[in-house]
């Protein structure tokens, strides 16, 4: 699906939003509730990544419905509802709506969820240990 310019104006707006709350989301909640800055930070990442998705055009938000959008348009009124939001719609919108902008020259930097979960994947696949039952066919041969 080509993108229009103004969507891929909005998308980028959304996109860079979404990286600042993704990874003020991969810091301990605590850590970050407890931080007046911090929660400043999240909403106002919040509200950007808003101003974002409504300029994008309806026919991209009804074809992308993986990407909660009446979650992210609804306005969080406690702290903790705002970190469980940011939690859940950060990541949802840079795995769902960055690979529309790929081989654009302004995504080459940007974050991707999916790399991460992959490699963690590879490192713990590559941890595991053989178990005592598998240990002890070794030692019999």
């Amino acid at each position: 699906m080509a993108v229009s310019a103004r969507d891929k104006k909005a998308l980028l707006i959304l996109l860079e939003q979404a990286q600042l709350v993704y990874l003020l989301t991969r810091l301990p909640k605590k850590q970050v509730l407890d931080d007046p800055r911090d929660v400043t930070r999240l909403e106002e990442g919040l509200a950007a990544m808003r101003a974002g998705a409504r300029e994008l055009s309806a026919a991209l938000r009804e074809k992308h419905t993986a990407v909660q959008w009446d979650e992210l348009a609804a306005k969080p009124d406690s702290p903790d509802l705002l970190w469980r939001r940011a939690k859940r719609v950060g990541p949802q919108v840079l795995r769902e709506l960055r690979p529309l902008l790929a081989g654009e020259p302004e995504t080459a930097f940007m974050l991707d969820p999916n790399a991460e979960t992959v490699k963690k994947a590879k490192e713990a696949s590559r941890r595991a240990r053989p178990s005592p039952a598998s240990r002890r066919r070794s030692a019999r041969r």
